[in-house]
């Protein structure tokens, strides 16, 4: 199904969106290109939703819709002098397309794009339902927040996002929260602590006891539920000759199966209990932390950092019809022996309770690096893949 024309296609289209920059927030130009190509690849529908999302869809008369979801923006480029090529110039070079989003998710998005249009001129007459491209802002500020609309649109039977797997079908990733804990303490002059309270020293007494006794749960396929410390801030911040009165701690608690906000912020609220109890003076509580954004669009987004856990049966009936898909696209029908990093599907599969799975060209490991790129062969392999996936989805003879 992919000629050297089309190729040619799916290149300069993953190209073109990588040389748009779209940081979370300030995805507008990028959504414009996006809305245009959809209308001049043949989408019978395109829309922007409130947010700024781009939702195309290919519409084949009564059936099952299908979704398939990449994310618009992506994170900041860092310290650009790491780069050895420009990070918005989509330069292609020994085999590669380089620049900022190319893994995450530029190229998953232009092959979903093509697939759902080379799908239609070939196979239009065989196909029945609909299929829904949608390119989605703020995924790197809140995992899902932003799909709950796509969702609310399209109203999905099933659902396939974009992150990169190298090109193997997972079936579920761990969901995720964000803890924050606060102790709190008594202010006083650091030449006198003895007159306060030193927060920031029982915080750390309090970060060793929860590294020793946090006893994560274990998934065969997920792995662990982890608690990790990635941020340690004392107020008032940044002052010198002042013992501080406050400081706070940002974990990141990966979820795991049936894990609930409640359930998540007892088990830490009883290890603070525990360690009170060896920790004099100890005063700390914990929270989710919530934020809000403004998208391009001036619509805030907001929400709590809590996306939980979704897991697929090795035998469900749209696992084992997206591996016939893969299969019959020329792909070995492969699944991942593991979860990979948190996405939207944390909404459709953790939430709604959609049928999710993750599938899409290039790895993990390439997200969110310097100098990031998608191999072009590994990417016309996943506009294949998503080929094969849609054709046996929404086949009038095959599909679900």
């Amino acid at each position: 199904m992919l000629t050297s024309g089309r190729k040619e296609e799916l290149v300069k289209l993953c190209s073109n969106l990588v040389r748009i920059p779209s940081l979370s927030g300030q995805e507008r130009l990028l959504a414009a290109f996006v809305r245009d190509t959809m209308q001049s690849m043949g989408f019978d529908d395109v829309q922007v939703d409130f947010y700024g999302s781009v939702i195309g869809t290919m519409d084949f008369g009564k059936g099952p819709c299908l979704l398939f979801e990449a994310q618009l923006d992506h994170v900041d480029v860092g310290n650009p002098f790491q780069w050895n090529h420009y990070p918005f110039g989509g330069f292609l070079e020994g085999g590669k397309i380089y620049g900022r989003g190319a893994t995450d998710q530029k190229g998953a998005l232009a092959a979903m794009m093509c697939a759902a249009s080379f799908l239609k001129e070939d196979r239009l007459k065989d196909l029945c339902g609909r299929l829904v491209v949608s390119a989605t802002v703020c995924q790197e500020k809140f995992e899902g927040v932003s799909s709950m609309l796509v969702a609310e649109k399209c109203a999905p039977d099933f659902v396939v996002t974009g992150e990169a797997s190298g090109l193997a079908l997972e079936r579920g990733q761990r969901g995720r929260a964000e803890i924050v804990v606060e102790v709190s303490g008594k202010q006083a002059h650091s030449a006198r602590p003895d007159y306060g309270v030193n927060a920031a020293v029982l915080m750390a007494r309090l970060v060793s006891f929860i590294k020793d006794n946090f006893k994560p749960a274990k998934d065969p396929f997920l792995g662990e539920g982890i608690m990790e410390l990635t941020s340690l801030v004392s107020y008032p911040e940044n002052a010198t000759g002042i013992v501080p009165d406050v400081c706070r701690a940002i974990f990141d608690r990966r979820l795991l199966p049936g894990e609930t906000r409640s359930s998540v912020l007892l088990q830490v609220e009883r290890l603070l209990e525990e360690a009170a109890k060896h920790i004099p003076s100890l005063n700390a509580r914990a929270w989710i932390s919530s934020s809000e954004y403004q998208c391009y669009t001036g619509a805030a987004i907001s929400g709590e950092h809590f996306a939980p856990a979704w897991l697929l049966p090795e035998d469900h009936p749209f696992v084992k019809s997206c591996l016939k898909g893969l299969s019959r696209a020329g792909l070995p029908p492969r699944l991942a022996e593991g979860a990979g990093f948190g996405t939207n599907g944390c909404y459709y599969g953790g939430v709604a309770s959609i049928p999710t799975i993750v599938f899409g060209p290039s790895r993990e490991s390439l997200a969110h690096v310097s100098d990031e790129y998608i191999e072009i062969e590994e990417m016309y392999l996943g506009c294949m893949g998503y080929y094969g996936i849609a054709e046996q989805i929404l086949s009038t003879e095959n599909g679900l």
